[in-house]
């Protein structure tokens, strides 16, 4: 399963993670997209690529899933998005590997289980909420 950090989180987080799931999630592969596809591209070019290699996108862009072409797009590509909700203050760098850490074992569950396409949110605080 390849899952693609969005490059508003840094490409170290990827690498980060990759290293941590050698031991653990050995199926799980991460990439930055702003590595494999290059800086600055557009959701619409991001969504199909995703779409194309079976991923699930990671990212704080709430925004598309409301933004209706982009909602389009990952419903017909069938991509499995993880909306990271940062409080206002706490969307550092280490804010957000913290998050993603303490939620990394349900997010491989839901990729395990749950049929694409999909939507959940990751508050800082409580549970995840499927959008």
């Amino acid at each position: 399963m390849e899952i693609y950090i969005d490059e508003n989180l840094s490409e170290y987080v990827a690498d980060a993670l990759n290293s941590l799931n050698k031991g653990y999630f050995k199926d799980i592969i991460v990439y930055s997209t702003k590595i494999k596809l290059g800086k600055g591209q557009p959701d619409e070019i991001i969504i199909p690529f995703i779409g194309s290699n079976n991923g699930v996108l990671i990212t704080k862009d709430l925004n598309i899933h409301k933004t209706r072409f982009q909602y389009q797009l990952c419903k017909e590509y069938k991509i499995g998005i993880f909306f990271l909700k940062m409080q206002k203050g706490m969307d550092k760098h280490w804010e957000i590997v913290k998050l993603l850490i303490n939620s990394w074992e349900d997010i491989f569950d839901i990729i395990s289980k749950e049929r694409k396409p999909f939507g959940y949110e990751i508050p800082v605080r409580g549970k995840m909420k499927k959008i």
